[in-house]
């Protein structure tokens, strides 16, 4: 743990700079990925196989069946 106040609000502003970034990247690939679905160009596997990819899977299909139990 850092001690200096400057120091750790630097970290944390840098922090949520990153958690910004990466929110921004997700949006616009899930977006990318629903036009594509949506379109045809992708399939849900293509789809799949990119949630996979990602890592994204492990939360998205347990939050979604959880509305079918």
């Amino acid at each position: 743990m850092v001690s200096d106040p400057n120091v750790r609000t630097q970290l944390q502003l840098a922090g949520l700079r990153f958690m910004w970034s990466r929110a921004r990247w997700l949006a616009s690939e899930a977006h990318s990925m629903g036009v594509g679905l949506k379109s045809g160009r992708l399939t849900s596997r293509d789809v799949d196989a990119r949630l996979e990819q990602m890592g994204a899977l492990d939360l998205v299909y347990p939050e979604l069946m959880r509305g079918y139990e």
